[in-house]
């Protein structure tokens, strides 16, 4: 079993990915996990998310190996959805904003739970050669903001960005005038999540009951500023 770990532009996701691949049929290696760690990439078309088209790429390389390639998605890391330069949470003005309507499910999972489920696919190869797909929680971003309110025991303001559309629209925007993908890729990974197109499912956590996952509610209270 090979497990990659590697994250970067498109010469480390796609090329540098490819290069393990082929490390690995040559050692006689019979899987791998490739490092993908996300919403389900395999449900968004080219152009939703630059980065995880790159991922998507890596993919049609590894078409026609005898490896047999197992990808986890877990949705979006707890402590990114959280961290500053998502613009969602704002722990220091206690702000919570968002876009969509609020409504849509979505997954989140922290880094640690990701790593124990990706540790129990490694053991599990039942599943090799198809997505395995986990949450740590699934919730609305109106369920999320309530569940880090319960967690830090903190009131966060609750402000609406725009719906969906206009999300596009501010993507459109930013990339127009982008000098990188980095001005506008975390919108991109907001709108697979809130619109939908993006959600986990099926969820896969019932094969793995001996990871207990971190709730938001939970991780708020123990890590929340």
């Amino acid at each position: 079993m090979a497990i990659s770990a590697l994250q970067g532009g498109e010469d480390v996701v796609v090329d540098g990915q490819t290069a393990l691949l082929r490390a690995a049929e040559k050692a006689g290696v019979p899987r791998l996990i490739p490092s993908d760690f996300a919403v389900d990439l395999f449900r968004l078309d080219d152009g939703d998310n630059v980065f995880l088209d790159h991922r998507r790429r890596a993919h049609e390389a590894f078409d026609g190996t005898h490896v047999q390639v197992t990808s986890v998605l877990n949705g979006a890391f707890t402590e990114v959805m959280t961290a500053p330069f998502l613009a969602v949470v704002d722990w220091d003005n206690d702000t919570f904003a968002y876009w969509g309507d609020g409504d849509q499910p979505c997954g989140f999972t922290t880094v640690a739970d990701t790593a124990a489920y990706t540790a129990e696919v490694a053991l599990d190869p039942a599943v090799a050669g198809r997505p395995v797909r986990v949450a740590g929680d699934v919730l609305t971003m109106t369920e999320f903001h309530d569940a880090l309110q319960r967690g830090s025991g903190r009131r966060l303001e609750l402000r609406v960005r725009g719906d969906a559309s206009e999300l596009e629209t501010e993507i459109r925007r930013r990339r127009a005038v982008a000098t990188g993908p980095a001005d506008f890729v975390a919108l991109q990974y907001v709108w697979a999540m809130v619109t939908g197109k993006a959600k986990l499912d099926p969820l896969d956590n019932d094969r793995y009951p001996a990871v207990r996952p971190t709730g938001v509610a939970e991780f708020a209270r123990r890590f929340a500023r």
